[in-house]
């Protein structure tokens, strides 16, 4: 959760002051300082009752560049608060593009307007004393730019009992799409950051001061610099306490599992030992690597090819042509759609049931979960991960897979010098569980590769296809946005639709071979925001140290 330190109207209108105020915020350890930028004139009309306070209390537009200048000198990041148009358009030239919206103006529709022009521009938005229809006023016109919902009471100080941090909840759950912030103007330091803290907020904004006995604007709620960097402290130390988004053991809890989990000992007895295995990890060391299952995984989810894995191709659709092509390997005992039990991924369960596909709906997030569970049903000794947005996976390079990892006793096998999309990748079940076991987070196995690059230890091998086709492995076969749904239709219109569902990677190779290739430089993401060019990554999976490698040549 980031800190925001608000300093309001407590500048005073003093240059000097804003300027010691942005400092103290930075020693206290905030993580931005947000000032009030006003051209009175646009804000107020003259014989509004606190006009003279606002004329006689407000920085220039002058003095709040030197502001600008010197928080950019600090290092301290400044959230501008907006309180008019001309505010906005001084703010924007000032290069500012994440800036905060005042509850002023969540029903200023000229002001909405205005701001719905700025696509560059996002915004946190506060809503204090706005009802839910007006909230959704505002978001029907800056939706799209709205990063935070700002909750928080109007009142300086807020009683206990008016705080109502639950809204924080009903944010989340009725605008799932926006992170959520408390203004907190109660004189709390510690129980209500620390609940704000628990409710998964991003922000928790406090007001700041230099002193409190002027006892001017905003003072009553207001904390002195040290008081902030306590709360500050508080919150880092007690974040820690959060953890992830899982249900997971830690590193440091595996050992526990030995001591604690109770051991086979046969005959159906399980008692405390200390040699010997838990009941799940002992069903996975005893399946027979043989017995090979495919885990098709899918979801309706794409944004950027909405429903792409329900689109015609093959004569019905490419879920449905993906699993009958699978389940042509002569290798492979079963084959399941493994989609997610959420209900946006409903339709896709039932067009599985409608083709006579086996469906398994398991975890939403972690892959991983839904193919060990799938696994551990059927009692699969290996599992393959194929994504239902590649119909051109080979059955005969499953089958060969198959037989390399069965031969040689291993943990995994991929195939390299491959269109995207043709290949799949391997697991035993029995190293995908002591692999799933050990790994931080099983949120991010989308990254299963990576994990399995990264482990020295497992027993890993591959296929290595031979062919004249320069670039072999940059040709995308795999459907993510449109142009590749036209490649995969123009593939389709190469081979002949009778011939599709049978067609080998020589028959693909054959056709394939002015096909555009990828981006050697663009990026591939990877967990907690880190990326690598595509050509590296494959590069790291050619070059792992394979125990066993077969040459294929087309």
């Amino acid at each position: 959760m980031k800190t925001i330190a608000e300093s309001a109207f407590n500048h005073n209108g003093s240059l000097p002051y804003t300027l010691e105020l942005a400092k103290a915020a930075k020693d206290a350890g905030a993580d931005y300082f947000t000032i009030q930028v006003m051209d009175v004139a646009a804000f107020c009309v003259e014989d509004y009752s606190k006009y003279e306070i606002y004329e006689n209390n407000t920085l220039s537009f002058e003095e709040w560049s030197k502001v600008f200048a010197y928080c950019r000198e600090l290092e301290m990041p400044v959230i501008p608060c907006v309180l008019d148009i001309p505010s906005f358009d001084f703010c924007y030239a000032e290069g500012f593009r994440f800036l905060k919206l005042h509850a002023t103006d969540i029903t200023n529709k000229t002001m909405l307007d205005k701001m719905a022009t700025f696509k560059d521009v996002t915004f946190i938005l506060e809503t204090q004393c706005a009802t839910n229809l007006e909230l959704k006023f505002a978001l029907d016109i800056i939706g799209d730019q709205v990063e935070c919902l700002m909750h928080g009471f109007s009142n300086y100080p807020t009683e206990v009992e008016d705080l109502n941090l639950n809204a924080l909840d009903y944010f989340k759950n009725e605008f799932p799409q926006y992170t959520t912030g408390l203004a907190d103007h109660s004189l709390d330091t510690a129980n209500i950051p620390l609940m704000v803290l628990a409710k998964g907020c991003e922000y928790l904004e406090k007001h700041i001061t230099l002193t409190r006995n002027n006892r001017k604007f905003d003072y009553q709620v207001s904390l002195y610099p040290h008081e902030f960097a306590v709360m500050v402290q508080q919150l880092k130390h007690y974040q820690q306490a959060l953890g992830d988004y899982k249900k997971h053991p830690t590193k440091t809890e595996l050992p526990y599992r030995d001591v604690m989990y109770k051991k086979v000992l046969g005959g159906g007895d399980f008692k405390r030992a200390d040699a010997g295995v838990d009941y799940i990890t002992h069903q996975f060391n005893s399946f027979k690597r043989a017995d090979v299952g495919v885990a098709l995984i899918a979801r309706l989810k794409s944004k950027r090819l909405p429903l792409k894995v329900l689109k015609p191709f093959g004569g019905t659709s490419i879920i449905d042509f993906l699993y009958q092509r699978l389940k042509t390997a002569k290798k492979v005992k079963d084959v399941f759609l493994s989609t997610s039990t959420l209900a946006e991924d409903t339709p896709l369960a039932e067009v599985g049931h409608q083709n006579d596909h086996k469906v398994y709906r398991g975890h939403a997030v972690s892959v991983l979960d839904r193919m060990l569970e799938l696994s551990l049903q059927e009692e699969w000794g290996a599992v393959f991960r194929v994504t239902g947005d590649n119909p051109f996976t080979d059955p005969e390079l499953v089958d060969e897979m198959i037989t390399l990892m069965v031969e040689n006793d291993l943990d995994y096998v991929r195939a390299n010098n491959v269109p995207f999309g043709v290949s799949a990748e391997l697991f035993s079940t029995k190293y995908l569980w002591n692999l799933y076991l050990h790994m931080d987070n099983p949120m991010h196995s989308e990254y299963l590769t990576l994990f399995i690059l990264n482990d020295e230890e497992a027993k890993k091998g591959c296929i290595d296809i031979v062919s004249e086709v320069e670039d072999l492995k940059y040709i995308n076969l795999s459907v993510d946005y449109q142009e590749d749904y036209d490649r995969a239709l123009k593939l389709e219109e190469a081979i002949g639709s009778e011939n599709l569902k049978e067609c080998t990677l020589q028959d693909m190779v054959s056709v394939i071979g002015e096909f555009k290739r990828e981006d050697k430089t663009k990026l591939i993401k990877l967990p907690e925001g880190e990326d690598v060019p595509f050509s590296e990554f494959l590069g790291r999976l050619e070059d792992q140290t394979y125990v066993i490698r077969k040459n294929v040549t087309l």
